[in-house]
């Protein structure tokens, strides 16, 4: 690698670590150590390992969400472990696991990269329906936190208005690529780089147009949702006791957003801010908050590289060869844009 991209490598992961670094530094002033220490006793190892099951359960329950978006064309063996090395992808580079999922399911089935990236775009247009739904849900109990009504409300009215495009585009196939047939005649740029690659998020996207498909996709989301909420509730029944069931649901949609920021590898110091400041909303010492956002975010970390790293295993992939294939995949693409 050149000193020039070793520049612009440190210049896209310095806004990542300077956050965490600057939570972790909040983190550190704002707690007791020895009530830290205190709280991190009441760390429950059976709801530990069960939280650990759920979050496998979890992986398992996205996978057959992404098979379904993919139209079925892999097994849900292939869908789970490719998910698995997505998400253990993620806590290396941020934000790249979706861009392996994408490279890796050409190794079990032919597909443009587009093509698969798109039916990943879908899915993280769900989870951002879900996580606005959610918030919004539960805000109206969380009053302290009603400034960032209009963030949820604006991104839930973004990801529908994507969906409308989405779908006006897939049902007028036809027109849209005959439009970029005529931009191709006109630009090279466009031919080479936007064209080619439109008509094969818009053949991925096509799924949309498949309601069973869809709506099974939505139904696994949900699931999946489901038993990440039932994994923060019960961690954090082990810290506070006995807690309405919205507390979870509310804390699942806050830590959804706040993991959207850039951070350090695996989100260091982002995930347990984000935590520790849902928690004050229900007025829980900052001590007992930092101690169940490391549990949580052990048991996550655990499951991620437990799972993906078996997954690499069975599928006869190495963790190095996979980096740098995404390293690749991103070289390409800044080399598109021009960079």
């Amino acid at each position: 690698m050149s000193s020039v991209e070793n520049k612009r490598s440190w210049a896209r992961w310095l806004p990542g670590i300077v956050v965490s670094a600057v939570i972790v530094m909040v983190l550190v002033r704002l707690i007791d150590f020895q009530a830290f220490l205190a709280a991190l006793q009441h760390t429950n190892f059976l709801y530990v390992f069960i939280a650990f099951c759920l979050m496998a359960l979890a992986n398992l329950a996205r996978s057959a969400a992404w098979r379904e978006l993919l139209g079925k064309k892999i097994s849900l063996r292939d869908s789970f472990f490719i998910v698995n090395e997505g998400y253990l992808l993620n806590q290396i580079i941020p934000r790249s696991g979706e861009i392996g999922r994408a490279v890796l399911v050409n190794s079990v089935v032919e597909m443009n990269f587009f093509q698969a990236l798109s039916s990943v775009v879908i899915e993280r247009a769900i989870d951002l329906c879900v996580t606005a739904l959610l918030f919004l849900a539960t805000i109206g109990r969380a009053v302290a936190l009603d400034w960032i009504v209009p963030v949820a409300i604006t991104i839930l009215a973004v990801v529908l208005v994507v969906f409308i495009v989405l779908f006006w585009a897939i049902r007028k196939r036809e027109r849209v690529e005959e439009w970029c047939d005529v931009r191709e005649g006109k630009s090279e740029f466009f031919r080479k780089y936007i064209s080619k690659n439109l008509k094969a998020i818009l053949n991925g996207a096509e799924i949309i147009r498949k309601p069973a498909y869809f709506l099974r996709a939505v139904f696994w989301i949900l699931v999946c949702w489901s038993l990440w909420i039932a994994v923060s509730y019960l961690l954090l029944v082990s810290f506070v006791g006995e807690m309405p069931l919205w507390w979870a649901v509310f804390i699942q949609s806050i830590l959804a957003f706040g993991i959207a920021l850039p951070s350090a590898p695996a989100g260091l110091g982002v995930f347990e801010g984000t935590l520790v400041a849902a928690l004050a909303v229900f007025r829980i010492d900052n001590e007992i908050a930092l101690g169940y956002a490391i549990v949580m975010h052990v048991v996550q970390l655990l499951a991620i590289g437990v799972l993906g790293l078996v997954s690499l295993t069975i599928q006869g992939n190495s963790l190095r060869a996979l980096v740098e294939k995404v390293l690749d995949r991103l070289r390409v693409r800044r080399s598109e844009d021009g960079e």
